[in-house]
This record gives C-alpha cells, structure tokens and sequence, in this order.
C-alpha cells in the first residue's frame, strides 16, 4: 500500500522543463521561405549570417538568383534589389514593408529561430506535454513550431495580420 500512495504522489508532479538553451547571437543559416501576403506570394532561398555587430540576409529566387539583400548593421539597415539603388533606413521592418510589401521581423526572428521569444519584449510561450515550446506569440506575431531537428527548430510558420511566413531551415552553424 505505501507504494502506490508515493506512485500515487508523483503522478500529480509535472516533469521539469529543460532548460532554456543560450541564445546565440552569431549563426549561419541557409533555409527555404514562404511569404504570403494579401493576394500575393512569393518563395525561395534565404541565406542568413548572423553576429553581434549585425546581420546580412540574401533572399533569392528558387534557382538561387538573388531578390534582395538586407544589411544591418550598428548605422541602420540598406536593402539592395538588383537593378535598383540601394535603400536605407533605420530599422528593417520599416524598410522591408515600404520596399518589400511585408513586414520581415528580423529582431525577433533571430530569437524565435532559436525557439526562443525575444527577451526585451512581453511574449506568450506555449509549451507541450515534455516542456518544449509549440508557440510564442510577441509582438502581434504568432510563431507556431512545427518540426524540431537535433534540438533545433527546422520548420516554422509565422502569421501576423494577413501575412504568412513558412521557413524550413535546411543547415545551421552557430559561431
């Protein structure tokens, strides 16, 4: 009897979470994306280098042609398009929807790849059965996980107001 009241005891006690890995600040990403926005679409490559002085993002066609390259860096952001002059300006969700048409959430999409919310702002984290994160919702952005690889997120979908992004991440090199 005594062992099925401590077997009893410890069916009420949820298992520990793990604990939250450190967000990197230097990575290299190479990935698939997805954007949907009002009537339009479009998909491709996206490459990504990532550190503390900044980030340079290249996002080109599915037969690697490039779009766009975003540079951010401790001067602002500039956005270059083939063809066209170069753009700037002091953050790079401004400058993506003026020139892009959609709002790119590269601040918090250096967080939310890690599976992490962004630390500087109120965030809403939904986890599963075994603690890990299914969810983060910041900043009016949903952020759905949908499949994890060696730990890491391989598959997100992020939705704010009209727009979709779906981003597969096919290598990942932290530094």
């Amino acid at each position: 009897m005594p062992v099925l009241l401590a077997l009893h005891g410890c069916a009420g006690v949820p298992a520990p979470r793990p604990p939250a890995a450190e967000v990197l600040q230097a990575f290299t990403l190479q990935g698939r994306v997805s954007v949907r926005y009002g009537e339009q679409s479009l998909s491709g490559q996206l490459n990504w280098r990532a550190d503390a002085a900044g980030d340079e993002v290249l996002l080109s066609s599915p037969l690697g042609q490039g779009l766009a390259s975003i540079i951010r860096d401790d001067r602002g952001v500039a956005l270059m398009k083939p063809g066209a002059p170069t753009v700037t300006a002091e953050n790079v969700e401004a400058l993506t929807q003026s020139e892009l048409g959609f709002r790119l959430p590269l601040s918090g999409l250096r967080y939310w790849i890690q599976a992490q919310p962004d630390p500087a702002r109120a965030s809403k984290v939904r986890r599963n059965a075994d603690g890990g994160v299914e969810q983060i919702a910041q900043d009016g952005w949903k952020i759905d996980y949908l499949q994890f690889q060696e730990n890491r997120p391989r598959k997100l979908h992020v939705a704010r107001e009209g727009l979709e992004i779906r981003l597969v991440i096919d290598a990942w090199q932290p530094h």
